[in-house]
């Protein structure tokens, strides 16, 4: 039988001395990045590839999990524990932890370790990093395509390369699509706690759209949650002066409205959109619970977390793992944007092709989307 040990058991694993080996088929660990376990982002999505793996593999295979969910200055003797406790892997969600990784994992040779989004050396670490600046430049394409103020916004969360990675991504992307728009940018702050305040980051989302943004990406962890919240509460813009005529234009004539927005917002006004990231959040900007109607999730920069992690777990447990360093963008099918029922009525099939043309000129190599440290 499978068992997830909670965070609270977890944590008391942290303690004096090194626990017990655990006698079960598996024993499985993992750490996450700031914002915590559910951010309905980053973190969540490693957990949703964990989950499924976990599922997929259960027929032959007993799990213990162990769960780590502490602060940047504690990681590294949470995860020695865990490693101690006997893990076969553990996954490491987040660039923060690289020094904590490559510490712990020479001293636990026969323990593998995943870390996502960041690089550490070790025989026995796999580290897989992103092409963000690809994704990012795909859906900065789309806002830049289909924003009808001409101005977008993006909101990052701590201010680290990871971050500027994204940002520029989005910028070169808007301003191929759009060279006359205006990109608005700002990180939330420069410490750990820039990836869980999504107050702040709804307060900058409210500058932005006082300055005439209706589109915003927020890669930002917890802290795009506080976007997401805005742009649903708020739903609308009230035009100055003349919009763009874009395929948005047309596609929201054919959107019904909800009684919600029609209550909200005056009469004229035009509807505000985000872009989610990493994991799929379209779903959140469906206020009314009906897809159907305008929902206000744009698309999401799919970054797939979820496929790395669960790839890890059915190499060690086939003893298949490998070790050493993987970049994944868009040639991998690592990153992209979302297209579902909560965003489908937004996106013509001529917008579909023209995304799906610049992928491709991105991918062979004729179009190059320089990352942040070029």
């Amino acid at each position: 039988m499978n068992r997830l040990l909670a965070v609270a058991a977890a944590i008391l694993l942290l303690g004096a001395g090194a626990p017990r080996a655990l006698a079960q088929d598996f024993v499985l660990s993992i750490s996450f990045d700031g914002g915590g376990w559910f951010d309905r982002s980053f973190n969540e999505g490693t957990w949703a590839g964990i989950s499924e793996a976990v599922r997929e593999l259960a027929v032959t295979t007993d799990f213990d999990i162990l769960l780590y969910n502490g602060a940047p200055e504690t990681t590294t003797q949470g995860v020695r524990n865990l490693a101690a406790a006997g893990s076969n892997l553990h996954i490491a969600a987040g660039f923060s932890q690289e020094e904590a990784i490559a510490e712990v994992a020479a001293e636990y040779p026969w323990t593998s370790f995943l870390l996502i989004d960041g690089v550490a050396a070790g025989d026995n670490v796999r580290s897989v990093t992103f092409k963000d600046h690809e994704g990012s430049y795909l859906v900065g394409y789309l806002a830049g395509l289909l924003s009808q103020t001409g101005v977008v916004g993006f909101v990052g969360g701590m201010d680290v390369p990871l971050i500027r990675n994204f940002a520029q991504g989005y910028d070169l992307g808007v301003r191929a699509a759009c060279p006359g728009c205006t990109v608005l940018s700002q990180n939330i702050g420069d410490t750990f706690e820039a990836w869980n305040d999504p107050q702040r980051a709804g307060e900058i989302a409210a500058a932005m759209h006082a300055e005439g943004a209706d589109i915003i990406y927020a890669a930002a962890g917890d802290s795009g949650n506080g976007v997401i919240d805005f742009v649903n509460r708020t739903r609308c813009y009230v035009p100055q002066g003349q919009l763009r005529s874009t395929p948005l234009t047309s596609a929201l004539a054919e959107v019904p409205r909800d009684g919600l927005f029609e209550a909200a917002c005056p009469a004229g006004s035009q509807p505000l959109f985000y872009i989610g990231v990493d994991s799929n959040q379209n779903y959140l900007g469906d206020v009314d619970g009906d897809p159907a109607t305008l929902n206000h999730g744009l698309t999401s920069m799919l970054k797939r977390v979820d496929v790395v992690a669960a790839a890890a777990i059915h190499d060690v447990v086939q003893s298949a793992f490998t070790s050493g360093w993987q970049e994944l963008g868009l040639a991998e099918n690592a990153v992209g944007y979302a297209l579902d029922e909560y965003n489908e009525a937004l996106l013509s099939d001529e917008v579909i092709a023209e995304l799906d043309q610049v992928r491709e000129r991105i991918i062979s190599g004729e179009l190059h989307v320089p990352p942040y440290e070029e």
